[in-house]
Formats: structure tokens, sequence, C-alpha cells
């Protein structure tokens, strides 16, 4: 045989071997494939990892909704209600927008990750648990958009794809246009929707600064674009629970001189100015719903609609002249409590639901890992609320939960707290004031009366006490070394303006 005839056997057998191992795999992807659709009835039974679409409001408390309040309009949201859950018991841990976005990111109470105004960045740990982190870590590509002012450890880069972090602003400049700050972060994120086409999964956090008030503009607080200058002019504001000077003296005086009275000077000192703040208020959060409408509009128009999870929420909620405060640093309902949609299009008996089990934002980064197949980090605090979707209560869900606001600047007065909500009861101890608050739920929502010096409320006062100081210890234990060997807290907080 030729040497050639050699070289052409040679090349026949190796042909056919290739052949052969290419036919082979066919058949076995084939036979997977074939086995993948018989379990799944027809279908396909390998679906895509579904894009998260996570979107955060400023100080937007859990009542101002176009669906359950009277006067403001929310279309959009009331809408993605009504196609999704609703969850009518969402809380956050800390209500201030700082800590309460670090607890987002890392499944943490303020109590565990230590941070806040004027604090060092988030530990090393804690920063690589962030959720969009570890999706971005298992082939998602992840974004960020808006309201950052937060400080975690290492390279944004380590974290996003795409991000953009917006100081508060009325207007920011895209493409030679000055645009409203609310359409400013919502055409950034369309922009990050049309970019993702394609295989690989995506997952944005957009948060929005509205309706937080423009703190510099003392005038004016809340800013919006200008269609919605006229809306709620025709109405007039009812007055807020609790807004007489019997209620307001009812408070001690640490809470009478704190800044949430300081800042109920320019917004609701006077009827005029409370109609004239609210209603701007209420434009702000009309604004937020309408920059969720278009992104929701540029999901159907991308095709990604039905394979992306929308979830919506507030990193705390407002006090609107309750008591004649203004801020959200306490913890009466209306400053703990937040709106939480959530609509999942491939789970049609989740539309339309409603859920009245207690879940906080450290529950968030969990769920979203829960629904990318990911397990979460054993540090995490918080738990996945994804059962809920499908009607079902996980085991051993919270009836109660901690919350607390740790925070202490020294230019202005901004009073720390701890407490536990149950179902029945409410306990709130400013610790560093020596007052304690209790309240009846049940029988007083409203919050009206503090039940703490009542002898008869004194088992129940020193039960719920006890509570939140097993609470304070766990989550102290809880705190990676990198966080214990920092400093005492209060006593090294360094002095920082008001958030």
């Amino acid at each position: 045989m030729t040497n050639e005839q050699c070289s052409g056997h040679y090349r026949f057998f190796w042909q056919n071997a290739r052949l052969s191992f290419i036919t082979a795999l066919l058949l076995l992807l084939s036979t997977v494939g074939g086995l993948s659709k018989a379990l799944a009835g027809g279908e396909d039974a390998r679906p895509s990892r579904p894009n998260i679409l996570f979107i955060l409001a400023d100080d937007h408390r859990w009542d101002l909704l176009g669906n359950i309040h009277p006067i403001i309009k929310t279309p959009n949201l009331d809408r993605l209600a009504e196609q999704g859950t609703y969850f009518s018991n969402a809380f956050v841990t800390t209500p201030i927008c700082a800590s309460s976005r670090i607890s987002i990111l890392t499944g943490l109470t303020e109590r565990t990750h230590d941070f806040t105004f004027g604090r060092p960045p988030t530990g090393a740990i804690e920063s690589q648990n962030v959720y969009l982190k570890l999706l971005k870590d298992s082939g998602y590509r992840s974004g960020f958009v808006g309201k950052y002012e937060i400080k975690l450890s290492g390279d944004d880069s380590e974290r996003f794809d795409y991000f953009y972090p917006l100081l508060h602003s009325k207007t920011n400049e895209y493409q030679g246009k000055e645009l409203p700050q609310t359409y400013y972060i919502t055409q950034l994120t369309q922009d990050f929707i049309e970019s993702s086409a394609g295989d690989q999964p995506w997952a944005i956090a957009v948060n929005f600064w509205n309706p937080h008030a423009l703190d510099s503009d003392k005038e004016n607080q809340y800013h919006y674009p200008a269609e919605f200058e006229n809306w709620y002019a025709d109405v007039t504001i009812p007055p807020a629970k609790l807004s007489d000077d019997a209620s307001f003296e009812q408070l001690p005086e640490f809470l009478q001189q704190s800044i949430g009275r300081v800042r109920w000077e320019y917004r609701y000192a006077n009827e005029a100015m409370y109609q004239k703040m609210v209603k701007r208020y209420y434009r702000a959060i009309s604004a937020v719903d309408q920059g969720v409408g278009m992104i929701l509009k540029t999901l159907e128009q991308s095709g990604m609609a039905d394979n992306t999870i929308v979830i919506y929420t507030s990193d705390n909620g407002y006090n609107v002249n309750e008591r004649q405060l203004a801020g959200k640093w306490f913890g009466w309902e209306e400053d703990l409590r937040i709106p939480l949609i959530v609509y999942d299009p491939r789970k049609p008996a989740s539309h339309g639901k409603q859920r009245s089990d207690y879940v906080l934002n450290i529950d968030f980064p969990a769920t979203m890992l829960d629904l990318a197949g990911i397990p979460a980090p054993e540090t995490y605090q918080g738990e996945s609320f994804l059962p809920m979707l499908d009607g079902q209560t996980p085991p051993s869900w919270r009836h109660e939960f901690f919350f607390e606001h740790m925070y202490q600047p020294k230019r202005v007065s901004i009073p720390p707290m701890a407490g536990v909500r149950t179902q029945d009861w409410k306990y709130v101890n400013f610790y560093k004031h020596g007052h304690q608050q209790l309240y009846s739920l049940k029988a007083d929502p409203d919050e009206r009366e503090n039940l703490a010096q009542l002898p008869e409320y004194q088992g129940i006062l020193n039960t719920l006490s006890q509570r939140t100081a097993h609470y304070i210890e766990r989550y102290e234990n809880q705190r990676s070394e990198e966080v214990k060997a920092r400093k005492d807290f209060v006593n090294q907080l360094p002095a920082h303006g008001a958030p």
C-alpha cells in the first residue's frame, strides 16, 4: 500500500469516527430533549432563567397606591398589582434610606451590616454577598441605575455590568437634552433593557429618587415632570391622622424637638403649606408610576415581558403630618410599612392575589436569588418568599419582626430606637431617652394610645422588651469579624448632615 493510499485510509477512518461521534452526540441530545419534553407533557422542561426588574422608590409609604387610596393616581402600579401579587404587610427593618438599601442588597439588618450615613463601607463579606454580584457571578448581566448613596467594599465593576449612580437633582442631561430625573432614570433603564436582548438573563436595580424631597429646596421640596403640575389641584387633602395639637403635645420633648419637627416647619406647619406639599408629594409618586409604565412598555416592545419578574417597593415609609411630624425615622406604621408588588408572568396562579404574611426588606435578596435558582448565602437573615407566589407559606415563617434605627447625627436630633412588631402588639424603645411605646395594634391600629406606663400592660411590655434585647444580641453576634472589630457605633459615629 502506498503512502498516499495509507493516508487516504486514515483520513477515511477519522472522518467516519468524527461523524460517528457527532451523530452519537446529536442522538444523545435528541434523546435528552425528548425525555425533557415527555416529562413536561410535551413542553421543553429547560426554561431560561428569568430576568429580574427590581424597582425601588424612595419614601413611598404603603397606603399611597391608587387601588387603596381615594385620591392618589398610580394606574401602572395598580395594574401591576392586579396582574401580580400584592403584599399588604411589607416592612423595613430600618426606616431610613442608606441602611435600608444596604439591607436590601445584603439581606442583613442594620444591627449586623452596621452601615448608615457616616459609617465605613460595608465589610468585605457583606459586599461579596450583594445579590446583584451573586447574580452576575452566575451568568446574569447586572445593572444598577439611580440613587446609590451607600458604600460597599471592593470595586463596583465586580457587581455591576451597567452602573449609573446618581445624586438627587431636578434634571439630568441625556443626549444633549435635559430630562426630569425620574424620566432620566427611566431612560437609562430602558437603554439597559434594549441592550440586553439575547440569551443572557439580566437583573437590574432601578432606584428612583422620587418621591424623596429635594432637601436643598425648602420652598417646594418635591419635584416631578411638568405635565404633573396640575394633578390634584382640584382636590382638598384631608387632615392626616393625629395631626391635631393635642397629639403633638402628648409626645415626649425629645420627639417634639427632633428633626421630624424641624422639617415639619417647612412642610406642613399651616394648612396652605400642607395642601401644597402633600400634593407635590403625590405628584412625585405619580411621576414614578409613569416611569414604571414606560419601563414596562419597553419590556413588552422588546419581547422580554413574558420572562421578566417585576418587583416594586420602597426603602421606607413616610410621615406626612402624622403627629405633626415629618420624616421616617420612628417606629410607627407610617415609617416602617412599604408597598410591595411582585409580578411573575410565568405563574398565572399568582396573578391578582394578595398576601398578608410579614415580608421584610431583608427578604428581597434571598427571593431574587431563588428566582434565579441560586442558593442564598448562609449569612442572609432574610428568607425567600417565592413560595408565596404559589400560594404557600414557607415553614416557620415569621409572626413578628425586629426593627431599629441606629443613626445618630450630631448636628440634628434623630433619636435611635429599637423594637418588635407582632400581629397584635408594637413595642418601641427610644433607649437613649428612656422612653418606651406600647400599642395594641388590634384595638388601636392608628397607634393613638401609648400603653407603656399602664400597670396592666407591664407583662406584655417586659416580654417584648426581652424579645427586642434577644434580637439585638442575636444580630450583633452575626456580625462578620471585620464589622465586630470596628469601634463602638454610638461613641464613634461622626457628625453628619441629616439624611
